[in-house]
């Protein structure tokens, strides 16, 4: 089997991995009743759940001063996945949801197919094409499918990367600037951008260098416009405090890095380590240095906020894990990881799309 048809393979399972999870967490599962989504159809159910009922009812009626639910607002959500699928589903408002599903997939394809073009440019073919393979099946890569933006980030992210490695900062810079606004964790992207054209410029600063400040200016932008929004300076890290990201040893007790163990506890923890032990290949592999950072900032990040809830999903997101993964040539990250990788995406999908695992 040539290595893209292995990767088309790949993503068509992965995708009917996800499907069979939503089916059975709506049809044999137990559903948690509290599970809220923004869709009330078959599969839809399950693929707008959790954050996708947030991002829809942002679509639906925009942004609200006043909390949603409890002490949750839904400006804790950036405005760029909303305001596309907003754009995209006007002529069909009540298709909202399928629309949100379209989208996400169909953004999931072109970021795989950036992110083999940027592997090829900074690890060779074959290793790229394994890696976007092992992305597709990632434990929690059934994200990449639900309504979320995780999909749409990889598309901005991976495009910002390869713009960078083409010299073309103008539209690095752009594509950073929307990322932010896509998912806040954009704005730390410009570090590992920033360098890759240092390292082109011989490591010497240059005026064109600073259109990676587009970054952390649009979220830097975002947070002050919640601010005058709501009135309130500190609007926007007291919405992400309520979902117990106020920092080390600051979030809710149960929420916390010393919160009670459980079992999802302990996948967190086991994606954790994970995550940690690719470091171990990250020079040996000869990942290039900036994209060190695309693996190293998102662990800061989980570490940073005080909670690991929704670790698995920030590890995926850090897409160099994948081309670590593809690096390793025993037969059992070869051929054992994939299945066993498969299998976890089923078990977890389904237990998320069943509210017993928060994505």
């Amino acid at each position: 089997m040539t290595p893209l048809r292995g990767l088309i393979g790949a993503v068509a399972l992965s995708r009917a991995i996800v499907l069979l999870a939503a089916f059975l967490a709506e049809n044999v599962v137990a559903r948690n009743p509290a599970l809220t989504s923004g869709d009330s159809s078959p599969i839809l159910r399950s693929l707008t759940s959790w954050d996708g009922w947030w991002y829809l009812g942002i679509v639906r009626d925009g942004y609200h001063v006043q909390p949603i639910v409890d002490a949750y607002h839904d400006y804790a959500f950036l405005p760029v996945w909303p305001g596309l699928i907003r754009v995209l589903s006007w002529p069909w408002p009540e298709y909202a949801g399928l629309v949100s599903i379209i989208v996400a997939n169909t953004c999931f394809v072109i970021g795989l197919a950036l992110f083999v073009k940027l592997g090829r440019v900074a690890l060779g073919d074959d290793r790229a094409v394994r890696g976007a393979a092992l992305l597709a099946l990632m434990p929690f890569s059934a994200v990449f499918s639900m309504a979320y933006a995780e999909s749409l980030f990889l598309v901005l992210s991976a495009g910002a990367f390869l713009a960078a490695e083409r010299d073309r900062r103008t539209l690095a810079g752009i594509l950073l600037g929307v990322a932010a606004l896509t998912r806040l964790q954009g704005a730390v992207l410009a570090l590992p951008v920033w360098l890759i054209l240092v390292l082109r410029d011989g490591r010497r600063l240059r005026p064109t260098q600073a259109w990676v400040l587009l970054g952390p200016l649009a979220a830097i932008g975002f947070v002050a416009a919640v601010g005058m929004f709501t009135g309130g300076s500190d609007a926007y890290g007291a919405a992400q405090a309520a979902w117990g990201r106020a920092g080390l040893g600051a979030a809710a007790a149960d929420q916390s890095l010393a919160g009670s163990f459980s079992i999802i506890n302990a996948v967190q923890l086991l994606t954790l380590l994970m995550a940690v032990f690719g470091l171990v290949y990250i020079r040996a592999d000869r990942i290039p240095l900036p994209y060190v950072l695309v693996v190293v900032l998102p662990l800061l990040l989980v570490f940073a906020s005080g909670t690991l809830e929704s670790v698995g999903r920030h590890v995926t997101s850090a897409v160099p894990n994948a081309w670590i993964l593809a690096g390793r040539r025993s037969t059992w990250f070869r051929i054992g990881w994939p299945a066993v990788s498969a299998i976890t995406l089923l078990v977890i999908s389904t237990a998320m799309f069943a509210g017993r695992f928060v994505p």
